[in-house]
């Protein structure tokens, strides 16, 4: 835990072609939403972000376990103190990686006070008014394959007075169209767009439904992917303005910090 300052901040850390979130509580506790695919990348964003003398992380959430949001959190678990580690419910692996069997050996290892399957509706409440809801985590996912692991992301919404910040791993439309009939709670100032900004994803409805004033795309320039998808950064432009549409491969680090009213906003570039 870092000193508090009264104000929530979230970095949406450059970590190429993958995800890593940093999350600091107004009371100085630290969250980590995915690691990333490098973990010497992730390693030296996260050290970037916290102070150089802190090796504690309050909560470490993996949202799902593809190798670009996973490889991180490897190293992470094995340098950090980690007091809670919240995870997807996945299908049975018929071939799981090297890196996902690493994962799981260390969670069995490691003295993590608390270990748990996430699922729609739990919330971490830090004490400070900060709200951290579950929205999707489904139980009944089929058979191991690339785009059910994706749908079976786990998609966070963290709250902070009025502002709120929708993270939504890799999901595909087919679980936010499952999201949209559910009725969950979506409508959110900053959109970390799912699965780097792909066509797979981010339907005009689920855009709609999320109403953001903010968005952000995590990717890396020049990716074998090409990512984003041109059709859905004119989405996100369309509705929130081009200079809200933001890229940490133009602007490295995206940070903002908010006091629940007002939304400050910092990167690197």
């Amino acid at each position: 835990m870092t000193s508090p300052d009264g104000r929530l901040t979230v970095i949406f850390l450059d970590v190429g072609q993958g995800d890593a979130i940093f999350i600091r509580t107004p009371n100085g506790q630290q969250v980590l939403v995915d690691g990333g695919p490098d973990p010497r990348v992730a390693l030296r964003a996260i050290g970037d972000a916290m102070p150089f003398w802190d090796r504690s992380l309050d909560a470490v959430i993996l949202t799902h376990p593809h190798a670009n949001h996973l490889n991180g959190l490897v190293r992470v678990l094995e340098r950090y103190d980690v007091d809670l580690v919240g995870k997807a419910k996945l299908p049975l692996l018929a071939s799981p990686t090297a890196q996902y069997g690493a994962w799981e050996k260390l969670l069995s290892e490691r003295d993590v006070d608390d270990l748990i399957v996430m699922s729609e509706g739990q919330e971490l409440r830090t004490g400070d008014g900060v709200i951290i809801t579950v929205l999707n985590s489904p139980s009944d996912l089929p058979a191991w394959t690339p785009s059910i692991i994706n749908n079976g992301s786990v998609v966070l919404r963290v709250t902070f007075g009025t502002v709120s910040f929708l993270l939504t791993g890799d999901i595909a439309q087919e679980a936010e169209a499952a999201m949209l009939a559910r009725g969950v709670p979506l409508q959110s100032t900053v959109y970390k767009v799912p699965h780097h900004g792909s066509d797979t994803s981010t339907s005009q409805s689920f855009l709609d439904a999320v109403a953001p004033t903010m968005a952000v795309i995590s990717a890396r320039e020049d990716n074998r992917f090409d990512h984003p998808d041109g059709d859905v950064v004119a989405r996100l432009k369309e509705a929130v303005g081009e200079e809200n549409v933001l890229l940490t491969l133009e602007r490295g680090d995206v940070q903002f910090t908010t006091d629940g009213v007002r939304l400050w906003l910092d990167s690197d570039r």
